[in-house]
This record gives structure tokens, C-alpha cells and sequence, in this order.
């Protein structure tokens, strides 16, 4: 991009002098954030900054509670436990199902603990850089960081914000671990929003005309994070967003903000302005608040705009299940379900459609509960189902199969002659998987890692570059790990799998935090289809699993295998780095590949291949993946257009080059 944007014109990726990710990554080295900018004198906003048009529509029309004769709704909770406590209910029912969204008064918390709080984000912000830099931090395992857009090097433009997050997810965080300028106004505030937090819960739960203490049984606002955002005042506020309109994906989000204005909502397809009412606890419904309701409550698109004056401060607590919880499956709750009021949902973890939210940008204007939607008929031959009907019980099928903790191994033990329905693929998904992809004449590349260290170093590495920059894919030859270590693996994983259900079922689990773990399907409650494989996982990401953990009937092999393919990533690392035209030692350095997951799926005989997939077409997320297949076949890489047969080569390794990979380093890799 080679120029500033005029008004209303959004700058695009075609200019060749504009590199956004060095724009971003320099931008987050000051650690400055968007503070820092406006404490430099800065007239314009960087390109960075600019949204497209349809980011900045509407962003000047009049919003006022005169212009659209709309107005948030404002619940008093005054009496709550008593004598209002129908009229509280009634209210909050009302604003939950039309709105979404609400102001709320007399709620018990102090003024002078949220006037603590807001007072407390704001000094840290405009703190010098030198102090408040010490905290700057994407990583997310720290309880307290401060950071400056989330999706920095994601998103399509970044947010004109700075932001505190304080992590009460897996309980109190050490004080120590807090600024000592937050430290006292922050665990005040996050005593008392538990407490409103609480009562919050119980009146919810009778609004959605259940017990009291449903939703807190179910435990679905057990966790929560506290964030601080801090928005300056904005020199060119018509070109960019405090944050670009979205719903979260919590449960409920409760908000603090100062009286300087800039949230809006959505409401009958008008953007209306939440004017700040002194004292008030805004309450935001979340994505899986109306998951779990099945529409009955609606969760809320909002935004904030940036402006001239300011700045804008807000804490916002996101509450969403946590713990064991976090994993657990979510779907509408029964007692909300009748013949007139279908389940609308599939069931899905809060973990899963977290993920999904992030690995879709969740901040990027589309909302994401239709991929969770129910698709509720069963189709005809040759026809995919559609959410149209409402015979067919997706999310029940579902839990049945994962409740056997049999897998598609399973399936295929007992008997059937036909898939079912959850497996079966839309046609999109199925195009050209009867092509004869041998008449392409496109053959996969082969390196060869002999002599990597002398003589042949500079061709390896001209080989990786090729292979790497034109088909992202690549088989490798003469790469160290001894054969019978290869077989071992493959024969270990295929033991594992064909043992009795009864003997693997206790490895069954989908708690992302456990480290060795077999399951069928990740994804199994928010794909679109399932499909047709079993895995086992061992999580080297950490160092070196205790070898109790992993299974006898592969635990020598797994062992084995993973130490060889340690050196071999090591020798790759170095050989890609120089691919890249860089020091040997550079991806090592910024530790890109410093983790490993071995990942060993397991592809059961199919009654109806036409039907299903293995694995659905898709880019590895990694920075690399070194992939060992036997003899069988099946995989397929997309290239020139064309899907191309991946071939078994005895004693191959086969290499990915993941989407971490291509963003870290852009070009020359694709």
C-alpha cells in the first residue's frame, strides 16, 4: 500500500510497498500500544489502524435516543430478593430476549470500588512506558498482562485500544502477580462482581422459567476474566474502531465504563448508543448464553467507536465455564424443549467453541452460533441434510457415539453395512473424490537428506525452498530415523487402536489438558459432519511425558520415535532457516517449533467411502508437520488445482508446511 487512504476509502494488499506484518510486529515491539502513538504526537492514524468501508458503516449517523427512539433497557434490582423480585425477573426476561443487553442499577457493588477499578486501568495505562512495558505480554498462560489488539496479526485491521486482562478462570491469582497500582482496586471489584455475579445467575435462571439455581449448577459462569480496555483519543476516529462489532462467545459479559461514551449496539438493524448512566453494571448476553437457551435469550452485537475525545475506559468480566466444565458438552437445556420449541443447537464444550471463535477471528464481524446450528433432517440418498426439517436428532446421535467411547473402529466391529447420518459428508465436501488423480501427471517432491551436513547442503536446501514455496508439501528420504523405528510406531498405533474397547476406553477423554488422551473427532460436536477416524495423542509440548501416562502396548515405541524425530527437527530447522535465506539458527531461536503433539490417527475400513471423509480438506495450523503413513494410502494434497495422490514411499517422511510457517515468515513460502 502506498498511500494514505482517502475518506472512505479503505487502503488494500494489492500496493507493493505496504508489508502489513512488519507493520504489526513493529508496532507491537515498542510495547507502547495505541497509547504510545497518541503520546508521540501522531496526526494520522497508521495504515495499520484503517478498516475496510464495511467496518466504518453508519459510523457517523445519529444514534441518540431522540433520532431512533430507542433506548437501552435500564433493570433496577432493588428488591430482588424480596418484594420486586417477579418484576426483576419479568425484566430481565424482557431485555434478555429483545435486546440482549441491559444497564443495571442498585446491583450492590460500591461506586467507589468501580470508580477504584476504572480509576486503577486508567493510571496504568498512562503510566510511562518504561514501567508499564515490563508487563507487556501475549502469553496467554499469565494471570495478569497487558497487550495491546489480541488479534494483532490476524485480524483485517487492528483496534484502536490498549487492554489489561486480569485471569480468575482457574481461581485467585497470586497478588504478586498484579501490578501493585491494580492490585487492591481489582480484587475488591472481583469480590464484589462474584457476588452480582451470583444473584445474577439465580435470576436468570427463574427469567429462562427454571429453579433458581440451575444455571449455577450446571456451572456454566464459573470462570471469569476481567478486562481493562483503555481507548485514546483517536485523531482520525472516522477511519478506524475501539472494537469492531461482534457478540462475545461468554455466557454473560458484566461492563464497567466511564462516562466519556462510545459503545453501541445492534437493535432492530440500528446501531444505538449506550449512553453511560452513573453508577450502572452493563450486562452483555453471550453466544453460548444462547446456545444453552436455544434462543430464547438473544446474544448482543456491539462495537465501540474510537474518538477525538477521551479516552474511553472500560472493565469488562467475561464469565464462561470453567475447570473440568470448560470441557464438559453444552447444548440447549431440556427443560427448555418441547414439540414447539426444537432443539435448535448440536452440543459442543466451551473449549470448542472458544476455539472456533479464535480460529476464526471471532472479532471480525460475523457471528459464528449457525456453524453450531442443528442440521435436522435425514437425507435422502445422494442428499445432504439441511436445517429445515426437524426429524432428524443430530446432537443426540453425536452424544450416543461418544458415549460408547468405541470410535469408528467401533462401528466398524459391530457390524454395519451403511454410515450414520452424523458421518455423512455435503456434496461440496465430496467433489472429485472418484477423479483419477494419476492422470495429472503431478508427483509429490522427494529430498533427499543425505549428506545434509557436507557436500549436498546448498542442493537440500534449494530443494526445500522449491518444494516449500511450490507445494507447501514434501516427502523426505534418508532422514535418520531408523526403519524399524518407523514400523515400530506405526505397529504400536495400530495395536493401540485394535485392542478391546473395554482396555482403550479408559484413555477415552476430549480434556484438552491431559497429555495422553484417544478419542474419535476433536471437533465431533461443532463440525459440520464427522469424520471417519479414531486418534490417540501424546503432548510433548511441555517436555518429556511420564512414561506411566502412555499406554504399555506402544509406550517403548512412542518413546523411540519421538527422540529421533527430535533431531530430525532439529536438523530441519536449521535446513529451513537457510531455505529461508537466513542464519541457521533462526526459526530455533524465535522458538517457532520448539513443541511437539504426535498425533496417530487411525482410518477403519468404510462401508460407503462416497459418503465420508478421513479428514476434511484443511491447512495445518503448526509451523511444521512431520507426518509417517503406511503403506494403505488415502492422503491427497491440493495443487495447481488438482488433488494429487501422495503415493507411499517405504521409509518417507512426509512435510507440511502449516499456516504458522507461512505467517511467520511470508514470503518466499506459501
Amino acid at each position: 500500500m502506498q498511500a494514505s487512504p482517502r475518506h472512505g476509502e479503505s487502503v488494500t494488499c494489492s500496493g507493493p510497498h505496504h508489508d502489513r506484518a512488519k507493520e504489526a510486529e513493529e508496532f507491537h515491539e515498542t510495547k507502547a500500544g495505541v497509547k504510545g502513538l497518541v503520546d508521540s504526537g501522531l496526526a494520522k492514524v497508521p495504515r495499520l489502524f484503517i478498516h475496510p468501508p464495511k467496518n466504518l458503516r453508519d459510523l457517523s449517523s445519529g444514534t441518540d435516543r431522540a433520532a431512533t427512539g430507542l433506548e437501552v433497557p435500564i433493570i433496577n434490582m432493588m428488591g430482588c430478593r424480596d418484594s420486586r423480585r417477579r418484576d426483576v425477573v419479568d425484566e430481565l426476561r424482557r431485555a434478555s430476549e429483545t435486546w440482549g443487553f441491559f444497564q443495571i442499577v442498585n446491583h450492590g457493588v460500591p461506586a467507589a470500588v468501580m470508580d477504584g477499578m476504572l480509576e486503577a486501568v486508567t493510571q496504568f495505562h498512562e503510566q510511562p512506558e518504561g514501567v508499564k512495558r515490563e508487563w507487556y505480554s501475549r502469553d496467554d498462560a499469565k494471570k495478569f498482562r497487558y497487550y495491546s489488539n489480541g488479534d494483532l496479526f490476524w485480524s483485517q485491521a487492528a483496534a484502536w485500544r490498549d487492554t489489561l486482562l486480569f485471569d480468575f478462570s482457574c481461581g485467585v491469582p497470586d497478588p504478586e502477580e498484579v501490578p501493585l497500582l491494580c492490585r487492591e482496586p481489582v480484587f475488591a471489584y472481583e469480590e464484589h462482581i462474584e457476588k452480582l455475579k451470583r444473584s445474577l445467575s439465580e435470576l436468570l435462571s427463574d427469567a429462562l422459567g427454571l429453579t433458581s439455581g440451575y444455571l449455577g449448577e450446571i456451572e456454566c459462569m464459573e470462570s471469569k476474566r476481567i478486562v481493562g480496555h483503555y481507548y485514546p483519543i483517536c485523531p482520525e476516529p472516522e477511519l478506524t474502531l475501539g472494537t469492531i462489532n461482534h457478540s462475545d462467545a461468554t455466557i454473560l459479559t458484566l461492563l464497567n465504563q466511564n462516562n466519556h461514551g462510545g459503545l453501541q449496539v445492534r437493535h432492530q438493524n440500528q446501531w444505538v448508543d449506550v449512553s453511560p448512566v452513573p453508577g450502572a453494571i452493563l450486562a452483555k448476553i453471550g453466544d453460548f448464553m444462547q446456545l444453552v437457551s436455544n434462543d430464547k435469550f438473544k446474544s448482543v452485537e456491539h462495537r465501540v467507536l474510537a474518538r477525538r475525545a477521551g479516552p474511553l475506559v472500560s472493565v469488562s468480566c467475561f464469565l464462561f465455564p470453567g475447570g473440568t466444565w470448560k470441557s464438559k458438552p453444552y447444548g440447549p437445556i431440556k427443560e427448555l424443549l418441547d414439540v414447539n420449541h426444537p432443539r435448535l443447537y448440536n452440543q459442543t464444550s466451551f473449549a470448542d467453541y472458544l476455539g472456533y471463535f479464535c480460529s476464526r477471528n471471532g472479532l471480525n464481524g460475523e457471528s459464528l452460533l449457525p456453524h453450531f446450528r442443528m442440521m435436522q433432517t435425514s437425507p435422502s440418498p445422494g442428499e445432504f441434510i439441511t436445517p429445515c426439517d426437524t426429524v432428524y436428532d443430530r446432537a443426540k446421535e453425536l452424544r450416543e457415539f461418544d458415549e460408547t467411547k468405541a470410535g469408528v473402529k467401533g462401528l466398524v466391529d459391530s457390524g454395519a453395512a451403511k454410515i450414520p447420518t452424523i458421518f455423512m459428508h455435503p456434496p461440496e465436501n465430496l467433489h472429485g473424490l472418484s477423479s483419477n488423480t494419476n492422470k495429472t501427471c503431478l508427483r509429490v517432491p522427494i529430498v533427499d537428506l543425505r549428506d545434509c551436513r557436507d557436500s549436498r547442503r546448498r542442493d537440500i536446501t534449494d530443494g526445500i525452498r522449491e518444494a516449500s514455496e511450490a507445494w507447501g508439501f514434501f516427502q523426505i528420504i534418508n532422514h535418520g530415523i531408523p526403519l524399524d523405528v518407523m514400523d515400530s510406531m506405526l505397529e504400536g498405533v495400530k495395536k493401540f487402536h485394535e485392542q478391546e474397547v473395554e482396555v482403550k476406553k479408559e484413555l477415552y477423554s476430549r480434556d484438552g489438558m491431559k497429555r495422553v488422551r484417544y478419542f474419535s473427532n476433536g471437533d465431533l460436536f461443532r463440525s459440520k459432519a464427522a469424520t471417519w477416524r479414531d486418534s490417540v495423542l501424546f503432548d510433548f509440548q511441555d517436555g518429556v511425558l511420564d512414561p506411566e501416562a502412555v499406554p504399555p502396548i506402544c509406550r517403548e515405541a512412542v518413546f523411540e520415535y519421538e527422540k529421533h524425530m527430535a533431531r530430525l527437527k532439529t536438523s530441519l530447522s536449521e535446513l529451513f532457516s537457510e531455505a529461508l535465506g537466513l542464519g541457521s539458527s533462526y526459526l530455533s531461536g524465535i522458538e517457532c517449533m520448539k513443541s511437539e503433539t504426535l498425533t496417530c490417527h487411525y482410518y477403519p475400513a468404510c462401508p460407503e467411502p462416497e459418503l465420508t471423509l478421513g479428514i476434511i480438506n484443511h491447512s495445518d495450523l503448526s509451523c511444521l508437520t512431520l507426518l509417517l503413513q503406511d503403506h494403505h494410502g488415502g492422503l491427497q494434497v491440493l495443487h495447481e488445482n488438482h488433488w494429487v495422490d501422495v503415493v507411499p514411499v517405504k521409509g518417507a517422511i512426509l512435510a507440511n508446511i502449516g499456516d504458522f510457517m507461512q505467517v511467520k515468515k511470508v514470503p518466499p513460502f506459501i
